[in-house]
């Protein structure tokens, strides 16, 4: 199902028509069937949907003049610009019966006609089902790659992205640090106030700790509740204000319910990458510290080379 948005010039003009695929369409006579059987085909050889809106724009582009498209899917937070942008802009809601899939945004440097929106339209109702498959295809991805009750990665995708990011850091040169981060007393707050109550304060802290790192950087739940915080491009400095960011967000978090008021504090180890490390020795490294920031009386940030020191 697609629904036209708007396309605009200057002022925005609606539109309320819907069409769904394959059904109730009469081609116009400059786009036969078999254009949109073809482009159909094509729009099955693959489920990356960079790769399918790519080849969409491609095929597309050879019956309406567009300069290019935009694609954003707001619940997994997907966005993908290909061409040019243009002012001119026709816009859509995509969907299929009960999926939403997002909005496709068409740009030129001229206004759209009625006879090229319709065309438009019609080669967007080979576009649906492959993009639905694309995206459930995604978020089968993302459910192997995360924690299903906090979001975070898990350790299959730590240890993908870790050695990914070590690699990628050695060979440019480049800083990286981690955080190990374990929530003090956790335990007790299982026993004393149920685990549903733990369960919302580790969603919390990993909203919490999301809000205070960049996009580049990631959160892992590395087991129970200790957590891996992934910091590319950072060196130690950095890596320690983060750390002490996140350790002051975490303490300033507040959970009631009908018996009392909590209140968690956390304990954070830092270790940044030398040239010598593997994925190994620098999680070995960044967990001593977090062992002697927990033996030092929790709520801190300790760094591996305060260890290292403090051993001489």
């Amino acid at each position: 199902m697609v629904s036209p948005l708007h396309h605009t010039s200057g002022a925005e003009l609606k539109d309320d028509k819907v069409i769904t695929p394959f059904e109730d369409f009469a081609p116009k006579p400059d786009i036969r069937p078999e254009v949109l059987l073809r482009l159909a085909g094509k729009l099955q050889t693959t489920l990356d949907y960079n790769q399918l809106l790519e080849i969409f724009l491609q095929e597309i582009q050879q019956a309406v003049l567009v300069d290019g498209l935009s694609f954003h899917y707001s619940p997994a937070d997907i966005s993908c610009n290909l061409g040019r942008n243009s002012p001119h802009t026709a816009s859509y809601s995509l969907r299929s019966h009960e999926d939403y899939m997002g909005e496709i945004l068409f740009h030129r440097s001229t206004r759209f006609r009625e006879h090229e929106l319709a065309n438009l339209e019609g080669l967007l109702t080979t576009l649906v089902y492959p993009l639905r498959n694309a995206m459930r295809y995604q978020d089968a991805l993302q459910a192997a790659f995360r924690d299903p009750l906090t979001g975070a990665g898990n350790r299959v995708a730590l240890e993908k992205s870790l050695s990914r990011e070590i690699e990628l850091a050695k060979r440019h040169d480049q800083p990286l640090s981690i955080l190990m981060m374990d929530l003090d007393h956790f335990k007790q707050v299982n026993d004393e106030f149920g685990h549903d109550m733990g369960d919302r304060v580790l969603k919390d802290v990993v909203k919490s700790v999301m809000e205070c790192i960049r996009q580049t950087d990631m959160c892992f739940r590395y087991g129970g509740e200790e957590f891996l915080i992934l910091l590319s491009s950072a060196d130690q400095a950095g890596a320690l204000r983060t750390a002490e960011r996140i350790r002051m967000t975490i303490k300033d978090l507040r959970f009631s319910n009908d018996k009392a008021e909590l209140q968690v504090t956390s304990s954070i180890g830092c270790a940044s990458l030398n040239g010598e490390d593997t994925l190994e020795t620098l999680v070995r490294r960044a967990d001593e510290a977090l062992y002697h920031a927990k033996g030092s009386g929790r709520n801190r940030v300790i760094c591996d080379l305060d260890v290292v020191f403090n051993k001489l």
